[in-house]
């Protein structure tokens, strides 16, 4: 194919009748990678065949595995079970010209049962028992706008040989450019975000060998050293055999080396924790970050969205805190090739022409007719197929865990339901909803005592297994998963109005209303204004986010809200004793937002943190004299807690969040500057007056 681009194939029939008419096309092919949900019975008819020619085979569960790889050809058997985000990664390992096939039942596979689909189903659910709506939705793309042929069986001949890959094959014209950026050093930190297959890991590989040969400091990261096996060989080509090493380090092993690097390139990058992300962006006087631009890596636009919005924040030196590196062209396939646009408009991988110009049009307006609120469960999707682009389209560009694998979650698990508001046809916000809990109670006693971890109910689960609430399972549950209200739209009370209808359509569904996210201040004020309270708080960091989870419910009825106010009043207790003991690091912003709770649902603060008549005393020798603060640490923290508790601590206001972080023992340093306050004479002035403010006897 003079144009480049990728041979596809649906070879239908057993593994035994399909392999060789893969062999046959494959017959000029170097290493072709064989995939399933199962691959043993490939793996057996294989051996035979090993004399011949290598062959590689991965169940889908390992397919992440196969990021940064390249291959003449794949297979991907789809009989037993359908992995989206394998088909993904997969067809993004296929090089111009070479071949991918997918392989189909000769039964009727939509009456088959998917052993991928327990994966996505919440307990009691079974794959026999649910229809597959995804399965439906791929097979019609396969058969109405899918570059696909179908082979008839021993009908084929081998497909030519393909063109050795050179490792020194000259940049392109935007490999050169971004390349001269990265050079000019202009920039703290580099981002270089693409599709696959667009030279990523060619340009990384020649610029890292070239600054070697400067002789800068230069190191290299990744999730996995296969990540990066077309950039260990572009660097390898610059030096004669075997005589330089490709300075490659493990994330957690560069973390513990004391060296300061000139140039340190992390690669496939969305797939390691934001923190650690962070922490290596301070490694290096210049650090890039590569990697793709959809969540089949792991993290979504998260990347996109929070990363780059802290490494555009960053101060620095240079005259660019950020600046983005860009690769449009595709280099190891044909322009417009047909496999990749039928996959990304398939898995809704990237916006359809249509959903951008309403996209477009959507940033410049803004709401003038009246909204319209739908609410869509699986089988809907299937005929509302722009609605469906449009959905996930908003949700991308929202949170960073979106990925393929999604679209297959929305479409066949039965206790998800999607609602979106929109006006005429243009989405302004979207939320998925979860049905949860309705536990048997033998189930949720043996959750609480670990020793049953169901598939799903994420809320009843945490609360009965990491806070003991008994009757947590007992209840129902309509989680918000995911929200997200298109960006020109926002801060309009769009997101706020489909919470109501939400709310309205579960009231005699289910007990509360509830959602689990990375805790930030933004996103939980949200909730907060909407009637949401706090019933769990995560002991450890997400690794995806940098941040804790919260847990938050709304209770619909007298009995959950009774409920629900004996469980916040847990969290808030033990909060107060946790925040020495593991909470050193959560922002005092969201403390303040947290604590400020009780004093709606509470009309006292609990014992442990009341001031005593000598502590009154001793606070007031403080504020009025010249009691020394270090002297009076544990009255103020109590005293600190009692406001917090009680509202008249507010979280944004710089001077309160000082108070708080001073009578946590932390470092006040960054806060005293916000608050205009210089040195901790200062500072003490400043608790002085804010103390004499408030009854010193509480």
């Amino acid at each position: 194919m003079s144009d480049n681009h990728r041979h596809c194939f649906i070879l239908k029939g057993s593994p035994r009748e399909v392999l060789p008419d893969f062999l046959q096309l494959c017959e000029n092919f170097s290493t072709p990678l064989i995939a399933a949900h199962d691959v043993s019975q490939y793996d057996e008819l294989l051996i035979p065949s090993l004399k011949r020619k290598p062959f590689k085979t991965c169940a889908f569960k390992q397919t992440r595995q196969e990021l940064g790889s390249c291959y003449d050809a794949v297979l991907v058997d789809l009989t037993q079970g359908v992995s989206a985000s394998a088909l993904a990664i997969l067809s993004g390992t296929v090089r111009g010209n070479g071949l991918f096939a997918v392989v189909l039942p000769h039964a009727d596979w939509l009456s088959m049962a998917d052993q991928e689909l327990s994966r996505y189903l919440p307990w009691p659910y079974e794959p026999e028992q649910v229809y597959s709506n995804f399965k439906r939705y791929l097979l019609d793309h396969l058969k109405n706008t899918s570059p696909f042929q179908e082979l008839k069986a021993h009908q084929v001949a081998p497909l030519p040989a393909l063109t050795l890959l050179d490792d020194n094959a000259p940049l392109t014209d935007e490999q050169a450019n971004a390349q001269a950026c990265l050079f000019a050093e202009q920039a703290q930190s580099y981002v270089l975000i693409a599709p696959r297959g667009r030279g990523k890991s060619t340009l990384l590989g020649d610029s890292l060998a070239k600054l070697v040969q400067a002789g800068k400091r230069v190191a290299i990261t990744a999730p996995n050293q296969d990540a990066i096996v077309s950039l260990k060989a572009r660097f390898e080509s610059h030096f004669e055999a075997n005589t330089v090493t490709l300075p490659f380090y493990a994330p957690d092993a560069l973390m513990d080396d004391s060296n300061q690097w000139d140039f340190l390139f992390v690669d496939e990058a969305s797939m390691i924790p934001l923190p650690l992300l962070m922490a290596l962006n301070q490694k290096a006087n210049h650090c890039l970050f590569s990697t793709t631009d959809y969540g089949y890596e792991g993290s979504g636009k998260g990347f996109g969205i929070r990363f780059c919005q802290h490494l555009a924040s960053q101060k620095t030196t240079k005259p660019l805190a950020l600046q983005p590196l860009v690769l449009s062209q595709p280099i190891r396939w044909g322009e417009n090739d047909p496999l990749e646009n039928w996959i990304n408009n398939t898995l809704l991988l990237a916006p359809k022409e249509q959903a951008k110009q309403r996209f477009d049009i959507r940033v410049a307006s803004s709401i003038q007719d009246d909204i319209t609120n739908k609410r869509l469960v699986g089988k809907d999707w299937i005929k509302e197929n722009n609605l469906l682009h449009d959905t996930f389209q908003l949700l991308v560009s929202a949170h960073y865990q979106t990925s393929a694998d999604n679209l297959r979650w929305v479409l066949d698990d039965p206790s998800v339901t999607s609602f979106i508001s929109m006006t005429a046809e243009q989405i302004h916000s979207v939320a998925i909803v979860t049905e949860e809990g309705h536990l048997p109670e033998d189930l949720s006693l043996a959750v609480m005592q670990g020793k049953r971890r169901p598939r799903g109910h994420l809320v009843p689960q945490s609360l009965l297994a990491h806070e003991g609430f008994e009757n947590a399972g007992q209840y129902g549950y309509w989680r918000i998963s995911r929200i997200a209200t298109e960006q020109s739209q926002q801060n309009k009370g769009l997101a706020s109005q489909l919470l109501s209808y939400i709310e309205k359509s579960a009231n005699t569904h289910c007990d509360f209303l509830c959602s689990s996210f990375a805790a930030t201040p933004d996103v939980l004020s949200f909730w907060l204004k909407n009637g949401f309270l706090p019933v769990r708080l995560g002991t450890a960091k997400d690794q995806a986010s940098g941040s804790y989870s919260i847990m938050m419910v709304k209770p619909l009825t007298q009995l959950a809200t009774q409920q629900a106010i004996k469980w916040q009043s847990q969290l808030l207790e033990e909060l107060l004793m946790n925040l020495l003991l593991q909470y050193d690091d959560l922002s005092v912003e969201l403390i303040l937002l947290i604590l400020k709770q009780y004093s709606f649902y509470q009309s006292d603060i609990p014992s442990f943190v009341k001031l005593t008549t000598q502590d009154a005393h001793n606070l007031a020798l403080f504020v009025d004299h010249h009691r020394p603060f270090d002297s009076i640490r544990p009255t103020f923290f109590k005293k600190a807690l009692s406001l917090a508790l009680q509202g008249q601590l507010i979280p944004k206001e710089p001077s309160h969040q000082l108070l708080l972080e001073a009578a946590l023992g932390r470092n006040t340093e960054q806060t005293r500057r916000n608050a205009n306050l210089t040195g901790k004479k200062a500072m003490h002035q400043s608790f002085k007056k804010l103390l004499s403010t408030v009854p010193l006897s509480k």
